[in-house]
């Protein structure tokens, strides 16, 4: 139990040393035919914690896994998005999200903003929440990138709360 604090402290450190030996801006371009060379398609992967508040009822858990597909356009580091989230707290139910996230220039964040149409609370797939967030990523190499975020919602309908989740998970660039 004792190496415990100084294990979460080396895995908090570990990622900021790791981005410190990269440059923070977009990863040099690769040369035109190399495998390595990214086409601007995403494929991204993530799964989210957290709670929804100023609901009038219900559970106010939440867990999901989210799955997104896009297009990044590097120069302005814009990518339209299209992500499907699969929920199973606090009840199974599946969102249709797209969305939009912009970079930053020379920082490693990104900003997000999606629209939720979820089949949450028994009503049939309806629009939820507009979600906003924020997240660090850490970029492997040109393909690979790994991220830790935290969404907000704003809410759509009268049943929906405002959520806060704390996501984390990758991205490969093809």
């Amino acid at each position: 139990m004792r190496g415990l604090p100084l294990l979460f402290v080396c895995a908090l450190a570990l990622p900021a040393g790791a981005a410190r030996a990269q440059p923070a801006g977009p990863p040099p371009a690769a040369e035109a035919g190399s495998p390595s060379a990214p086409t601007g398609v995403t494929v991204a992967a993530s799964m989210a914690a957290g709670g929804e508040t100023g609901m009038s009822s219900g559970k106010a858990g939440l867990l999901e896994l989210e799955v997104a597909a896009g297009w990044e356009h590097q120069p302005t580091q814009l990518r339209p998005e299209l992500a499907l989230a699969f929920s199973v707290t606090p009840e199974t139910s599946v969102a249709i999200r797209p969305g939009l996230r912009a970079g930053l220039a020379e920082v490693p964040v990104w900003l997000r903003a999606a629209v939720d149409f979820s089949t949450a609370r028994d009503r049939g797939l309806h629009a939820r929440w507009l979600l906003l967030g924020v997240a660090w990523e850490l970029r492997v190499n040109t393909l690979l990138a790994f991220d830790l975020g935290l969404d907000f919602g704003v809410p759509l309908t009268g049943t929906a709360g405002v959520p806060l989740m704390l996501r984390g998970g990758g991205t490969f660039r093809l």
